[in-house]
């Protein structure tokens, strides 16, 4: 019985779709890690410029806030990166 349940996970790791949809998941996964270590490092910098800004007394002036730079390059980062998991996306794939 090990023979035969050996034999048809060889033959799963194997199959094309099967790869490709481990693949994907895989994918998935990363993207989820950038998106949370996006998430978590924006606050963080928006921290950073806001105590500064308090401390030298400019946080009414627009210029002051350059973390508004790193919100627009990282969330087009972040875009494209989603873009690439998602049409990489096998066909037929459910979601659970």
């Amino acid at each position: 019985m090990s023979a035969t349940t050996n034999t048809a996970t060889a033959e799963a790791s194997t199959d094309p779709s099967a790869q490709a949809i481990e693949e994907y998941k895989y994918q998935r996964r990363a993207f989820r890690l950038h998106a949370a270590t996006f998430a978590g490092s924006m606050v963080i910098i928006f921290i950073v410029n806001l105590l500064i800004n308090l401390a030298a007394g400019i946080t009414g002036e627009w210029w002051a806030w350059w973390s508004g730079w790193a919100l627009i390059g990282w969330s087009l980062g972040i875009a494209v990166h989603g873009l690439v998991v998602r049409m990489s996306r096998p066909a037929g794939f459910e979601s659970a």
